[in-house]
């Protein structure tokens, strides 16, 4: 990722007035040229420059909740956590959650399970899943039942914690 040339303000001393020549603000009208394409250069649109700055934010961050639908036959759910990082599913069988896709150490998810109308689905969870006490939890299965599981990366595994029945 590209540096700015400059973290301080280039000098006006040149272009602050009606009289000033362009000539003699060159210097500081590059300056400010380089500061620009610098920051065009390095902000992508997608990621943001990093900083060692402690951050506050004055409006609401969150990640847009996705939908995943299952894959195949056997109801099998692929959650790509690269772009899913607070995901989904509506349960209309017995169903697997596969292996995630994508995910980072240290990064958190959440994964919303609901039950259709008729409810009495099961979800089975790939070993990368991982549980308080290795056990896997055992999902509500009334009909419109909802649960929420929120998952830590070790960068091999997702740890998660189990909440249920918000139906």
């Amino acid at each position: 990722m590209p540096t700015f040339p400059t973290l301080t303000q280039a000098n006006t001393t040149n272009v602050d007035a009606p009289n000033d020549l362009v000539a003699n603000a060159r210097v500081d009208i590059k300056d400010n040229i380089d500061n620009v394409n610098s920051i065009i250069t390095t902000y992508d649109g997608l990621n943001l420059v990093a900083t060692s700055q402690t951050q506050n934010f004055t409006a609401q961050q969150y990640f847009g909740l996705q939908t995943i639908t299952d894959s195949d036959s056997a109801n099998t759910y692929e959650w790509n956590l690269n772009t899913s990082q607070t995901a989904t599913i509506t349960l209309d069988a017995d169903s697997i959650l596969a292996a995630p896709s994508n995910q980072q150490a240290g990064a958190t998810y959440i994964l919303i399970v609901k039950q259709d109308g008729t409810g009495s689905h099961t979800l089975s969870f790939d070993s990368t899943y991982k549980f308080s006490f290795s056990v896997e939890p055992t999902i509500t299965t009334t009909a419109n039942a909802i649960d929420v599981f929120t998952f830590v990366s070790d960068g091999t595994s997702l740890l998660g914690v189990h909440l249920e029945d918000f139906g």
